[in-house]
This record gives structure tokens, C-alpha cells and sequence, in this order.
């Protein structure tokens, strides 16, 4: 089901479908279709090319990103005159489609609404929400689209029906719906045999309709599925939940559950003793649960050292609920969970926060201790035993002096006992082994930075940074709701300029409150004064810089160098090959060192053989680069850098087989580069490092004067191959050749002048600017009229005698193009101008993309004029 907004409508909760005005949209093949609906789901956001590829396959094929492209380019058809919707980005794409336009994200949004309602006691509206939520769907969802992304939305957005469902129900049984909700659970259950909050449920609506007997029968079939499916009891909650009812006392346990009591009839109890052999006919075989033999523990020595979870606490639904699950007391192992990420990510926080919302199903108590896993004197181990061990009563002359005997004597107190244990800020799986209890019933949750800290047993949850929504409302929670709503596209920028890190957004609240005068945008000037960034994002004991310091000091000199040094890539991600070139080393060491940082949580792996910085983490390095390392040394890292993507550039163009001698012409680099099987290799290559290109080349010309002319020549051949991957790509490259124009005008040399002037009015030529292209090819041509090198001035000849014929100017045209015959040479001679200018041409076709969206006809236009001009001119 799909509503409208704006004139689209796009159903996901079913089969796929898409209207635009009440126009069915052509959604193409099924593989386009994936690629759409990937789309769709990240909600305006940027979603990467490799994303997008991962999405349709679990192993690319070789022509994956041709692909990928075609059905964005297909999909940008099918959007008519709003096809700019669909918008090329760095790296990538963005689909703007409002979320009222898609039922699936429309249905997250209200069942979140209904979970906050729940959360006030306000059932009646949360029913509705709900009821909303729920009305969306269709069908299947997304029946018949491919591809592993599909596969895990379909199982998700399940789940997540499940949930309504099920909240649905509670919301109508606390407002006394009570047949109905009995009478929906019994197909939900058949749905879902090992879901327990099924069961118990269904057994508070039987009971309190007055059918008692009814909910211990299903107590009874509950019972029976989990011994033969998963060769155990019921867990505690309906294990509890089947005594109240014989004791007649869950009448008393409403206000107790999450939601609070119920409104409408009341609950129907079983008056006394002689009422419960009634209500028990024909289960004589079912006997009460038992417990294991639980050894009583004194109230003052059940520990209860969590400290406060915080009280903003905001987002992160999904991951609480998986681990709450994982941390449910078993009865074969401890229940162990860890909490990985980047410092400043919230793991404690989380972690506290689930922790305290489980302390029911561990009243034996709770322990906590900080680690200091992240810094450079991690806790003792055997310290903290002492700590543990007093706490769960053992007098002080009673510990015993061995960690051994320590760690044997936590176990045997522990044994037998429901106790969770929170080990914060752990450093290593050896500094945690000896803190674990030893027997089932118990359970243990560790956070850390490091992501190969997995005891065995342990599940393993990455928190990662909370998305632009999530982040935001987190924001709003620490500013205040009222400033964000007043504000909310300035609230984004200044999610985005925090990198959307919840120590940072925390660190923006404590500020705002310190300065409510201040507000939003004041904070957010600052903030983009990228000097000022980490200073900025600090507020009494908070400091972003601080935190990922504790983790810097505790690198290796050459781990910390690695770090540094791939800190000047301003660009998303880099492969391991770029990252070995600024370290000047081979590319397995530098992995290594790589995979360190990974390990630290300073670096984050972005897929194979790539890696990224969170953008603060880049910030903090890059400022450690600037105080640690040498200006030298790092302008050398850059210009080899520099050289290296120049050689790669020239590897792609003979790649190609109409390279011909091209290279002859250009500036040529000691370094190898990378080699090409053909044009599509160099293709994929130039398409996925274009981001790092500009990136780089950006850096060099603003902070390495003397190393410009290496960029000038390596976009040379950047604007030669014609590989622009929509408007945006051509754009970064216009702002590149506008800082070399800048940067060779600043010195005296007339060759490079010429050369940066004939790359801008290209450029300013594919985009359509007739007059830009005219005023820089005139002033190309008069330093190359100077320099007297006949291939540049060739080259900007015949362009500008083109440029002119499109305005209309034949006979400033026919001079032009008469300048340029007189210089030309054969075209079968390798060495004259109007064989390079073929070679180029050519390059263009052979390396430009097949897409719509890209101008390969740029290269025929000129070919197409320049042959009219030379008929024209022979008429004179």
C-alpha cells in the first residue's frame, strides 16, 4: 500500500510498485528494480556505488559497475521531467524521494511513534499509530526483487512487523480488547512457535477474559514446543507468569509491565483454592516450573554497581533489542555480548542502558568496573577480582593472593547465581577471561574499541554511528526538541559537521545550555572552521580530541605514522594501494598497519582492501600530522602520491588500444602506477578513485605550489579520457582547473598558462558555456603563440575555431580553423599535431563511459565542425 506526496507513490510492503501523478512507473528489470529500492531506503542519503553493487550480489561479475550505472541512469529516465531527483554524487548517488512517498519507511516512522506513546502510557493514541503502521501492507514485501540487500530488508522489515503486531496487541489488551488480542495470537504463535512474549501475551488476554484454565494450557503447549525444539524451559518471564495465574495474583501484575495497567473490563481471577483443581481439569499432566536450586543470597550482598544509565538516552531500538536477546540468562552458558566502535560512539551509554533494563533477569546483582582498556595502563585483572570479590561478600582476609585462586573463588561465588557483569572499556580478551562467570544463568557484557576482543562464545555487536535522522533527534534531546524543530535543516548541517557522533552532539548540548543565547547557528560556524573543529567539540570533562588521544598514545610509532600520514586524504575512502605510496613501503606491511588502526577503532574497513576515517578521527590525525610531523615530510608523502596517480592516469590510457603515442606529448613520472587488462579496468579505476583524485590534486595545487604543475599535467589527461560521471564529477573538475589557472598565473611561465586555460575552456566546452570556453582558449592561444609549441596551439586552435562555428561566427571560425591547418601536420604522422589531436579524440571514446550521463559526444562534435570548417575554408 503507497500513499502519495509531492505526486510520487512508491509500495514496498508488497510487490514493488512506483506512480508518479497517478502515472504507473516503469521500474524496469529485477535487478533495477534492487538497485531502487536501495535507493529508496537510504532516505535522501548518499549511497555508494559499491553499496549499490553489494546490494544486487553476493560476488559482483566484472561488469558490475557498468551495470550498476545503467539502471541508474534507466531509473533516471523513468522519473520524467524530475529526473534530477536522482542526482550523481562523489562516489556515488542520491535519490530525493520524500519518506511520506514510501509505505515502508512512512510504516517505521509510526511504529516508532506508537513505541513512544507506549512509553507515556498513552495507549489509546499508540493503538492508532499502530493500527496506521500496520494498515500499510499488502503483501510480501518486496516479492520478486533480488539480491542479498532485499534479502536482509525482507527478513527485517518482518521483524519489525512482527513487533507492531505484537505492540498492537498489548496496546488493545491494556485497553481491554481481550477476546481479540486471544483470538489474533493463536496464528502469530502458529507463525512464531519460539517467541515467548507470544504466549505470555496470549495468556494474560485468556485470563483476564475469565479463561484460566485456557492460559495454562497455553502455557502447557509453550512448554512442550521449547523442550522439543530448543531442549529447554520456558524462560523466567512466562515461567512467573504461569504461577501468578495459579496464585490468582496476576490481576496485580498490570502496572508492573512495560505500558502500565489496562482500562475497560477487568480481570476475571480465580476466587480461591477450590477454584484452581476447576481450572486445571484435563492438565494433570503439567507440573509447576522449577527453578534450578538457586543458593538464597543475602540482601546486602547482591551487588548493584551499574552506574546511571543516561537520562537522554535516545535511538538505537534495534540494537538494544538484539541485545537484551543475546543476554537472556540461559541455562546451558554465560550469556556474553560485546559492544565494539569507534570512541565517542555511545557503547557505554547503550550499554548501561540495556544493562538496567534487564537487572530483572539477573536479581542476584550487578557488577561494573571501567577497564581503561583505551589507554596506555589498562586495569589489572587480578585487581579487580578483589573488587568483585568483596563485593559479593568475601571478607578481605579471605581473598586469596593468586589470580588464579582469585578468578576460582569469583566463580564459585558466582555459581548457581543470576549476576550480570559489565566489564566497560575492556583492552583484550586476556584482561577480560579471568572476570567472566564460569556457569550458565549468568551473564557478562563488555564494551571496547577493539573489534578481535571476542571471547569465545560471545556475540560480537558493532555500535556504529547513529544515522542523520537518529542523530538528530539525539541532538534534539540534548538541546532541546523546541531549538531543533525551529531549525531543522541547520540542525542537520551541524549533525553532519559532529560527523553525527554522539560525543560531539552531546558535547553541542552541554554547550547550548552553557550559551542558550548562542544557538544552533553560532555553533555551527564555528564548527566549519576546520582549525577550530576539535577545540570547538569540548565542554567541561568532554572533549572529542581527548578521547581519541587515549587511544592514539597507546599505537606503535609506526602504527601512530600510518595514521597521520593517511589523514591528508580529504577523500571518503582510499585502497590500501594509495595509503602504501604515502607511506613509501610495500603494500602487505602497510595492510598490517592498516588492520592495527582498524583494531584501535581509529580506522574503519570499508570494503575489500579500502578503508575510511570517521571524520572527526581524520580531524585529530590530521592535526597530530601537523604537530608531529615535518611540513617536508608531508609534502613529500603528497607529491609521490601526486606522481603515482599521474603514472596511474598514463597506465590507463595505454590500457587502451588507441593509446597510440599520447604519451609522448605528456608529462611523464618515475613511478610505475597501477596497470589496466584494457579500458574497462582503467574505467572502473578512474570511476571509483575520482573522489580521491580530486581530493589530492585539490591539496597540491593549494598547499605544494611548486609540485602544481604535476596536477596540471596528470588533469590533462583527466579531461582527455572524458570520463565525467555526471554533472557533479564535471563540476569538482571545473573547481580544479579553476586553482590551476590560479596557481600557473601566479608565475611567469607562459606553456603552463596555455595548458591550464585549454583545460578550463574544455570543460566550460562539454558543459555548453560557449563564451567561458572562448575567453580562455584566446588567452591560451596568445601564450602559446609566444612559447611556439605547434601541438598545444594546435589544439586550442581548432577548439576555438569550433566554439566560434557553434555561435554562429563562420568567418572568425575559418581563420581559426586555417591557423590551426597550418600547423597540423599528417595525420599518419605520430609526432604531428593532428595525429595527437585524433589519439585524443579517440582516448575520449575509448575511456568515456557508455552512459547517458556523460557527453561522449563532445569528441565527434569537434570532429564533425572541424570537417565542415575545412570544406569552408577550401572554398576561399
Amino acid at each position: 500500500m503507497v500513499t502519495g506526496v509531492q505526486g510520487y507513490e512508491f509500495g514496498l510492503l508488497g510487490p514493488l510498485s512506483g506512480r508518479h501523478d497517478g502515472r504507473e512507473l516503469d521500474l524496469g528489470s529485477p535487478l533495477q528494480r534492487a538497485v531502487l529500492v536501495r535507493l529508496l531506503l537510504a532516505q535522501g542519503r548518499q549511497c555508494g556505488l559499491d553499496h549499490l553493487i553489494d546490494a544486487l550480489w553476493e560476488e559482483p561479475p566484472v561488469n558490475a559497475v557498468r551495470s550498476v550505472q545503467t539502471y541508474v541512469y534507466r531509473i533516471r529516465l523513468s522519473l520524467g521531467e524530475e529526473r534530477s531527483r536522482l542526482e550523481t554524487m562523489p562516489g556515488g548517488y542520491q535519490l530525493d524521494i520524500p519518506e511520506q512517498a514510501v509505505d515502508a519507511l512512512r510504516f517505521e516512522r509510526l511504529a516508532r511513534e506508537g513505541e513512544a506513546l507506549r512509553a507515556v502510557r498513552q495507549a489509546g493514541p499508540a493503538l492508532r499509530a499502530f493500527d496506521a503502521a500496520l494498515a500499510l501492507w499488502s503483501g510480501e514485501p518486496l516479492s520478486g526483487v533480488p539480491g542479498p540487500y532485499v534479502q536482509r530488508y525482507r527478513r527485517r522489515v518482518a521483524e519489525l512487523r512482527l513487533n507492531a503486531q505484537v505492540a498492537q496487541l498489548e496496546c488493545a489488551d491494556e485497553l481491554g480488547e481481550h477476546a481479540r488480542v486471544a483470538t489474533e495470537l493463536v496464528s502469530l504463535i502458529a507463525d512464531h512457535p519460539l517467541r515467548e512474549d507470544l504466549y505470555a501475551l496470549r495468556m494474560r488476554a485468556l485470563y483476564h477474559s475469565g479463561r484460566a484454565a485456557e492460559a495454562l494450557a497455553v502455557y502447557a503447549a509453550a512448554r512442550e514446543t521449547m523442550v522439543a525444539e530448543l531442549g529447554m524451559d520456558p524462560g523466567p518471564e512466562l515461567r512467573e507468569l504461569q504461577a501468578r495465574i495459579l496464585s490468582g495474583a496476576e490481576a496485580d501484575s498490570a502496572q508492573s509491565r512495560p505500558g502500565g495497567g489496562r482500562a475497560g473490563a477487568g480481570p476475571t481471577r480465580v476466587e480461591d483454592a477450590r477454584d484452581v483443581p476447576e481450572a486445571l481439569e484435563g492438565l494433570e499432566g503439567l507440573d509447576a516450573p522449577k527453578d534450578p536450586e538457586i543458593t538464597e543470597t543475602p540482601p546486602g550482598l547482591r551487588p548493584q554497581q551499574l552506574p546511571p544509565a543516561p537520562g537522554d538516552f535516545i535511538g538505537r531500538e534495534r540494537l538494544r533489542e538484539r541485545l537484551r536477546l543475546a543476554l537472556r540468562p540461559s541455562g546451558e552458558a554465560v550469556a556474553i555480548s560485546v559492544l565494539s566502535g569507534i570512541g565517542g560512539v555511545g557503547k557505554t551509554a547503550l550499554a548501561l542502558r540495556v544493562a538496567h533494563g534487564i537487572r530483572g533477569d539477573y536479581p542476584d546483582g550487578q557488577l561494573y568496573v571501567d577497564l581503561r582498556g583505551d589507554g596506555g595502563q589498562p586495569a589489572d585483572p587480578t585487581d579487580v577480582l578483589v573488587d568483585f570479590l568483596l563485593a559479593l561478600g568475601m571478607p578481605a582476609a579471605a581473598i586469596p593472593a593468586t589470580p588464579t585462586a582469585r578468578a576460582g573463588a569469583y566463580r564459585t561465588l558466582t555459581a548457581d547465581r543470576r549476576i550480570l557483569v559489565l566489564l566497560d572499556n575492556a583492552s583484550d580478551t586476556a584482561q577480560v577471561t579471568p572476570l567472566l562467570p564460569g556457569t550458565p544463568g549468568n551473564a557478562a557484557l563488555i564494551t571496547t574499541r577493539h573489534r578481535s576482543l571476542v571471547p569465545p562464545g560471545a556475540t560480537r555487536f558493532e555500535v556504529p554511528v547513529p544515522d542523520q535522522q537518529e542523530a538528530v533527534a539525539m541532538l534534539g534531546r540534548f538541546t532541546g526538541d523546541a531549538e531543533i524543530a525551529a531549525a531543522p535543516e541547520l540542525a542537520r548541517e551541524l549533525v553532519s559537521a559532529c560527523g553525527q557522533l554522539p560525543l560531539a552532539l552531546r558535547i553541542i548540548g552541554a554547550r547550548a545550555a552553557a550559551r542558550p543565547g548562542r544557538g544552533l547557528g553560532a555553533q555551527l560556524l564555528r564548527l566549519r572552521a576546520e582549525e577550530h573543529q576539535l577545540d570547538e567539540l569540548r565542554a567541561g570533562g568532554l572533549s572529542v580530541e581527548a578521547t581519541f588521544q587515549v587511544g592514539y598514545r597507546a599505537l606503535a610509532p609506526v602504527q601512530a605514522r600510518a595514521m597521520r600520514l593517511c589523514a591528508l586524504l580529504d577523500a571518503a575512502d582510499f585502497p590500501v594501494a594509495v595509503a602504501a605510496v604515502l607511506l613509501d613501503q610495500a603494500e602487505a606491511e602497510t595492510e598490517e598497519q592498516l588492520e592495527h588502526l582498524v583494531e584501535a577503532g581509529l580506522l574503519e574497513p570499508h570494503s575489500a582492501e579500502r578503508y575510511r576515517f570517521h571524520d572527526l578521527v581524520r580531524a585529530f590525525a590530521a592535526r597530530r600530522a601537523d604537530r608531529e610531523d615535518p611540513v617536508a615530510e608531508r609534502e613529500a608523502a603528497l607529491v609521490r602520491l601526486t606522481m603515482f596517480l599521474h603514472a596511474t592516469l598514463l597506465q590507463a590510457m595505454s590500457a587502451t588500444e588507441q593509446a597510440g603515442s599520447l604519451a609522448t606529448h605528456l608529462f611523464s613520472v618515475p613511478l610505475p602506477g597501477l596497470r589496466f587488462a584494457g579500458a574497462d579496468q582503467a574505467r572502473t579505476w578512474l570511476l571509483a578513485e575520482h573522489t580521491l583524485l580530486v581530493a589530492v590534486f585539490s591539496r597540491v595545487l593549494r598547499d605544494i605550489p611548486d609540485a602544481s604543475r604535476l596536477v596540471v599535467a596528470a588533469l590533462s589527461v583527466i579531461a582527455s579520457s572524458g570520463l565525467f560521471a555526471g554533472p557533479a564529477h564535471q563540476r569538482e573538475l571545473e573547481r580544479l582547473s579553476d586553482q590551476a589557472v590560479a596557481a600557473a598565473e601566479s608565475g611567469d611561465d607562459l606553456a603552463w598558462q596555455a595548458q591550464t586555460r585549454h583545460i578550463r575552456a574544455w570543460l566550460a566546452f562539454i558543459r555548453g558555456d560557449l563564451t567561458a570556453a572562448e575567453t580562455d582558449l584566446r588567452e591560451a592561444i596568445r601564450c602559446e603563440r609566444a612559447v611556439d609549441d605547434p601541438v598545444p596551439f594546435f589544439m586550442s586552435t581548432r577548439l576555438l575555431s569550433v566554439v566560434l562555428a557553434d555561435q554562429g561566427r563562420t568567418s572568425e571560425a575559418v581563420e581559426f580553423f586555417a591557423e590551426s591547418e597550418a600547423v597540423a601536420g599528417s595525420e599518419d604522422d605520430p609526432n604531428s599535431p593532428a595525429y595527437f589531436a585524433l589519439e585524443v579524440g579517440r582516448l575520449f571514446t575509448a575511456l568515456s563511459s557508455d552512459q547517458a550521463e556523460v557527453n561522449i559526444s563532445a569528441a565527434q562534435h569537434v570532429y564533425e565542425v572541424s570537417d565542415r570548417l575545412r570544406r569552408a575554408a577550401a572554398r576561399r
